[in-house]
């Protein structure tokens, strides 16, 4: 901290009995002394403070690149996240239009209270509770072979 030498000390007290005298010189000793420690643990505590506030904003230029890189991807995975609902959206559209263009199946009612109902396409009649079976007659089914 302070470069002095043994020669420096000397001439220091030296002086210090010259000026203070045999009387005073134990006490200013202890107050040099106290003063030179007080200081010596200011400068500690400042050097600490000041190591302390880089090594904090080392750590928050790595917090920020970091953070960087984390909306990076993030931004990234937005994209493909939006491609694939955009490539979702076209192949549902592309699907409804095929299903669209198929005929539609011609559903067949059965035999009701003992006569049959014409077969019709579109609509579908769902089947009530109001209907007997027992009175339908069995419908026999040819196969071709």
């Amino acid at each position: 901290m302070l470069d002095v030498g043994m020669t420096e000390l000397l001439c220091f007290a030296i002086i210090a009995i010259l000026v203070l005298g045999p009387d005073k010189l134990p006490e200013a000793a202890r107050f040099a002394g106290r003063w030179y420690v007080r200081l010596k643990r200011y400068i500690t505590n400042l050097q600490n403070e000041i190591d302390q506030e880089l090594r904090l904003s080392e750590f928050r230029k790595e917090m920020q690149e970091e953070l960087n890189r984390i909306e990076a991807l993030e931004r990234k995975v937005q994209q493909q996240l939006e491609e694939i609902q955009k490539q979702n959206i076209a192949e549902n559209i592309d699907k409804t239009e095929a299903v669209k263009k198929m005929p539609q199946p011609i559903r067949i009612c059965l035999p009701i209270s003992g006569h049959y109902k014409v077969p019709y396409v579109g609509k579908f009649v769902p089947f009530t509770s109001s209907t007997d079976i027992s009175e339908t007659s069995p419908v026999k089914l040819k196969i071709a072979v």
